[in-house]
C-alpha cells in the first residue's frame, strides 16, 4: 500500500468508486495504509474499505424465515435481529406457541404385549 501521506483517494468496497479521503473515517484509512509494525507481507494484502456514506446506512428491515415477508425491526423481538438469516418476525412466534402440539394425528404404531413397536 502508499504512504499515508502519498495516498489521496480510496475505493470503497460496496459502492466501487473512487473518493477522496475526507469520505472515510480515519480507522478506514488507517486500514488500507502502509503500517510499518505489520509484516511486508501484511502489507501487500488488498484492503477492504467502506465509505462513510456506505456505512452509515444500516440495515433496517429483516426477512422472516417463516412468513418470508421483509418487515421493519420493530416486527421483530431484539433476540431475533442479532442472526438476521434465521430471524423469525412476532406474528409467526405468536402463531407457533399459540399452536397445540399435541393436536397432531396419533401415531399408527402400536406397542404388543411385551412393549416393543409392532
Amino acid at each position: 500500500m502508499k504512504q499515508h501521506s502519498a495516498l489521496k483517494s480510496l475505493k470503497c468496497v460496496f459502492c466501487k468508486e473512487d473518493k477522496p479521503l475526507d469520505a472515510f473515517s480515519q480507522n478506514q484509512i488507517a486500514k488500507a495504509t502502509y503500517n510499518p509494525y505489520a509484516s511486508s507481507s501484511s502489507n501487500k494484502k488488498f484492503k477492504t474499505v467502506t465509505c462513510k456514506e456506505c456505512a452509515s446506512s444500516p440495515n433496517t428491515h429483516l426477512t422472516c424465515m417463516i412468513c418470508a415477508k421483509t418487515q421493519p425491526f420493530e416486527k421483530f423481538a431484539k433476540s431475533q435481529r442479532k442472526k438476521a438469516e434465521k430471524a423469525r418476525c412476532m406474528e409467526c412466534i405468536k402463531k407457533r406457541e399459540e399452536e397445540d402440539v399435541w393436536a397432531s394425528e396419533p401415531d399408527t404404531e402400536s406397542e404388543d404385549e411385551w412393549g416393543f413397536l409392532s
